[in-house]
């Protein structure tokens, strides 16, 4: 064997010293991915359990759906995809009976305002989103159109409209003599 100086000796133990702290840095580094890992794989099947669960529930209420309705039910998915934005429904609605147009009018919550004609006979609706400023123009101009047989009359010939027909169009009547 060669001899080492003491100086030699010295760095060759450094050296393995830091040798063997690197490998166990290593380790334990490889130990902590490991444990990340399993537990990630752990979350990931509690996650599809659930959803099993989920999907069994799902299962067992559409057959029941089936019985009592025959219509399956649509999944939340299905649902949720259809679903459209919920905004301020300004617009002019209509209320329809028997394929007529029976009454106009307008609202900045439609869905809410159609609810308070229960009292008028009407079997489905309609609306057209409208902007605020122009909802009076708008409504005037299908009730003079339509003539809808719920909206008041004005007088004999004319039905009661937030903007009179002369009005709307910016025109003078000529005055009787």
């Amino acid at each position: 064997m060669i001899n080492k100086t003491p100086e030699e000796r010295k760095a060759s133990a450094a050296k393995g010293v830091a040798t063997r702290r690197a490998k166990r840095e290593k380790r334990e580094a490889d130990r902590e991915e490991a444990l990340i890992y399993a537990n990630g794989l752990k979350a990931t099947i509690a996650n599809l359990e659930f959803r099993l669960t989920a999907l069994h529930h799902e299962e067992q209420m559409n057959v029941i759906s089936c019985q009592l309705t025959d219509k399956a039910l649509l999944s939340q998915e299905q649902i949720v995809k259809a679903s459209i934005p919920w905004e301020r429904s300004t617009g002019v609605y209509f209320l329809v009976w028997n394929d007529e147009v029976v009454y106009v009018g307008q609202s900045v919550n439609v869905y809410s305002r159609i609810t308070h004609h229960s009292a008028k006979e009407f079997d489905r609706y309609a609306y057209i989103p409208c902007h605020e400023d122009a909802l009076d123009r708008l409504e005037s101009l299908y009730i003079h159109c339509f003539r809808p047989r719920l909206n008041g009359n004005a007088n004999s010939t004319e039905k009661s409209a937030p903007i009179r027909l002369d009005k709307l169009l910016g025109i003078k009547l000529k005055e009787k003599a």
